[in-house]
């Protein structure tokens, strides 16, 4: 576990992005708690409290990728794995549990498994089951909010790059 400095950028939990404003007491009934305050980048307006001394919490503030693991990640993403269960209620808790770790290479992972059905449903004329669209939609966006941020580049660049290079040619 790393210690957080002011205006350091993290990734937290189903958040994204986040830049570390400070330590702040907060008062709650009576009793005070130190929590440190985070911003998301990309969502201006919001705050995230993350108390000081939860270490379930805190295990989900990481350090935000760097290009170089961002690339490691998707060539070393196996060609022929997936995230999927048969079982519809098996694979919500599946997809929330892979969001929950925070893990970018099995976040990815569920991205493809997903896409890649819904590919193969869309040629047969169905759709993906819309508790697996919003599993999707979490994931991408998580994803697109980290890549772009530290590719320095646009979300919709960061959607490109991360489908071109995780999803076989049509």
């Amino acid at each position: 576990m790393f210690k957080f400095g002011v205006n350091d950028i993290v990734f937290y939990g189903t958040t994204g992005v986040c830049r570390v404003d400070g330590v702040d007491d907060v008062k709650l009934g009576r009793e005070t708690k130190q929590y440190y305050v985070l911003t998301p980048v990309s969502q201006g307006g919001s705050t995230v409290f993350v108390p000081t001394d939860n270490e379930v919490l805190l295990s989900r503030v990481r350090k935000v990728l760097t290009k170089s693991e961002i690339q490691n990640i998707i060539s070393n993403l196996p060609a022929d794995a997936e995230v999927w269960s048969n079982n519809p209620a098996e694979r919500v808790r599946i997809y929330a549990e892979v969001l929950k770790s925070g893990d970018r290479g099995q976040i990815l992972l569920s991205v493809r498994t997903l896409l890649t059905r819904r590919r193969a449903l869309s040629a047969t004329g169905k759709k993906l089951h819309i508790t697996d669209e919003r599993a999707l939609r979490d994931a991408q966006r998580l994803l697109i909010d980290e890549f772009s941020y530290v590719l320095g580049v646009e979300p919709n660049e960061a959607e490109e790059y991360i489908l071109s290079n995780i999803l076989p040619e049509k």
